[in-house]
């Protein structure tokens, strides 16, 4: 994880990291008001899909834009080489999630899962899409099943973990962190991660513990002192707060939570101290 996507989010679009940060950075807040029901049916194309004229190069690192409309001859050919199309729909279907569209991507998934049911890169990125929707069952169901699929991957266990924390499960996100930790051992991300889910059940002493094992873990990470302040200000203990996040940006001076945070919090012109007062 680094602080330039608010957590470790690699494809991950922007809004989604937002609410992510709610669990791991805890950054501003994010409500999803989508009022759409994703399509459950692989051959049901989006209205708001445009028809475009055909585009011989289809490659990850074209713009989004390109990848929702280009390729159309590789993905309607009769013929065409199956194991392509899934590539297709599946990168389609994350540059749908770049492009805000959940409700798109979930369709093109959909169709690459048609062609291959265990593609784990497609079930992630479903995952994803239905967590931008606030569909949290569907989320969980396919963590659930990459997790079938691979038991030894702490990667499905956290993410399950997220998820079940912005469903405010917040024990059974407790256990999915743990189990993550239970695979890697130094996993910082899921330390946070527990410790903010533990903040949210009220068990301070808890989160402290997993906040004080993500910092010796790696003193220098501003993701510990953004999390624990923000939990810090959300139980009314804004001295606390104040003092993290400024470790934050003392850390990653280009850090805008940590510096909205201070401004809001009346403290952005008081001197920041240094490392180790």
């Amino acid at each position: 994880m680094n602080d330039r996507s608010c957590l470790r989010y690699m494809p991950l679009p922007y809004q989604r990291a937002v609410k992510r940060c709610h669990l791991m950075l805890a950054c501003v807040a994010a409500a999803f008001s989508w009022g759409f029901a994703a399509p459950s049916i692989a051959e049901e194309v989006p209205t708001y899909t445009k028809e475009q004229t055909v585009q011989p190069d289809c490659e990850n690192d074209r713009p989004a834009d390109r990848a929702i409309h280009g390729c159309p001859d590789m993905i309607e050919a009769p013929d065409g080489d199956p194991y392509e199309r899934i590539r297709v729909y599946t990168m389609r279907g994350f540059a749908w999630l770049k492009d805000e569209e959940p409700i798109a991507a979930v369709s093109d998934f959909d169709r690459a899962l048609q062609l291959d049911p265990e593609n784990r890169s497609a079930i992630r990125g479903r995952a994803w899409a239905y967590e931008r929707m606030e569909k949290y069952d569907g989320a969980i169901r396919d963590w659930t099943l990459l997790i079938k699929l691979n038991p030894r991957e702490y990667e499905y266990f956290r993410e399950r973990g997220y998820t079940y924390h912005l469903d405010s499960k917040y024990e059974l996100a407790v256990a999915d962190f743990s189990s993550a930790l239970e695979l890697d051992k130094n996993g910082i991300d899921s330390l946070i991660g527990r410790a903010l889910a533990y903040g949210a059940m009220d068990k301070v002493p808890e989160a402290l513990s997993d906040f004080e094992a993500a910092h010796t873990l790696n003193p220098k990470y501003s993701a510990v002192y953004i999390a624990r302040a923000e939990m810090w200000e959300r139980h009314g203990n804004i001295d606390n707060a104040i003092a993290d996040y400024r470790s934050a940006l003392e850390l990653n001076t280009t850090n805008q939570k940590a510096a909205h945070a201070l401004k809001r919090l009346g403290a952005a012109n008081v001197p920041r101290r240094r490392l180790g007062e």
